[in-house]
């Protein structure tokens, strides 16, 4: 069977209107994301924030790895993002007789003296993030009087056990 007329390939107008439509749908997306994460910033104001890494710190031990994010301690789920806390990035967790401090290239840096650490943990979720059993190191901090955990994940499974252990090698003065 031979056709004497093709069948229009495309009609432009209606084209246009469906990619017009899909862009005005994306940006709307995205400012609605960009609200909502400044919304959370500014419900968040009561978090105090944690003291930049000193500039003669030297550190007793190093770690890298990567810093996953920060959440109210007990609810993994609700992320903490005031002072980019929220951020995930590179980082090396290093610490001495007076703390623990993030150091990221790419976020704002931050130090925890050891009165401020509460725990140092095994677990498997932080900040929405889910791993294997026991496969995020868990520092569980003060800021001020709202208590935070922070996440991080070794590049080894040696620098997971050092981080696991820092704790008790800080009390233990070893």
């Amino acid at each position: 069977m031979i056709f004497s007329q093709s069948a229009a390939v495309t009609n432009i107008p209606e084209r246009m209107t469906l990619v017009v439509a899909m862009i005005l749908v994306i940006v709307l997306a995205v400012w609605s994301m960009r609200k909502s994460w400044q919304r959370k910033q500014a419900d968040q104001l009561a978090v105090v924030a944690p003291d930049g890494s000193p500039t003669d710190f030297e550190s007793t031990m190093s770690i890298d790895g990567r810093y996953l994010a920060a959440s109210y301690s007990g609810d993994w789920l609700s992320r903490v993002v005031v002072h980019e806390m929220g951020v995930p990035s590179r980082c090396t967790l290093a610490w001495n007789a007076d703390g623990v401090a993030v150091q990221r290239p790419t976020s704002r840096s931050f130090f925890v003296r050891w009165s401020d650490v509460v725990d140092v943990r095994a677990d498997r979720v932080i900040a929405g993030r889910a791993f294997e059993r026991d496969g995020i190191a868990v520092i569980s901090i003060r800021l001020g009087a709202i208590p935070v955990d922070v996440g991080f994940r070794a590049d080894s499974t040696e620098g997971h056990l050092e981080v696991l252990a820092m704790k008790k090698k800080q009390e233990s003065g070893a």
